[in-house]
């Protein structure tokens, strides 16, 4: 079940309990693509990096602390993404833009962080949600949001669209370029994204 408002999060790890390690979104990702493409279950993922990682709070301590009894096990959601004729999965976010500088930007985020900014404040990676902002801004307002992104004091804004969403469709004119956990996935005329609550669950 998504986490609830009040409600603790997650429980203490079992102690030995280290099936996977990752230390970046693209390698989580990859073990989900994996384990619902052969139809078994996600193992429990051991997080050492990532912007997933930066949303728990950037825990130091490595493996140390994930073989600790200071280690959590918490569920995250994931989603179902089609990109044209093909499906994939994100874990920590997805972007479609034409440009950082120019064009619409749309950010589906999973995490409140993509590395050192801080897009969607609001965002939990177990609430059953990702985080949408859409926005076409002013290249001086790109700049100044910019500015603003490492504290997450670019939004409320009156040119970003935000709302939280479980599933999501664009079609795009001219193919927009997508990045999913911060791989370039090339360019497409469409997008669907899913949101699947309580995907996997990481270690921390």
């Amino acid at each position: 079940m998504p986490i609830e408002r009040g409600k603790d999060w997650g429980d203490d790890a079992p102690l030995g309990l280290v099936e996977v390690i990752a230390t970046t979104d693209a390698e989580v990702r990859t073990v989900v693509e994996e384990s619902w493409a052969a139809g078994t279950e996600v193992p429990s993922i051991a997080l050492l990096g990532g912007d997933l990682w930066r949303a728990l709070g950037a825990p130091v301590g490595g493996l140390q602390r994930i073989r600790s009894r200071d280690a959590r096990m918490v569920p995250i959601d994931a989603a179902q993404v089609r990109l044209d004729d093909r499906s994939c999965v994100a874990v920590a976010h997805v972007f479609c833009m034409r440009s950082w500088w120019h064009g619409p930007i749309t950010a589906v985020m999973n995490s409140e962080w993509r590395d050192t900014w801080r897009v969607a404040p609001k965002a939990h990676p177990n609430d059953g949600r990702f985080d949408l902002l859409e926005g076409d801004l002013p290249i001086r307002e790109r700049w100044l949001a910019r500015s603003r992104l490492r504290t997450g004091d670019h939004l409320p804004h009156s040119d970003i669209r935000s709302e939280r969403v479980t599933h999501l469709e664009r079609t795009f004119k001219r193919p927009f370029r997508v990045r999913i956990d911060g791989v370039d996935e090339g360019r497409h005329h469409s997008i669907a994204v899913t949101v699947v609550p309580d995907a996997f669950n990481v270690i921390f």
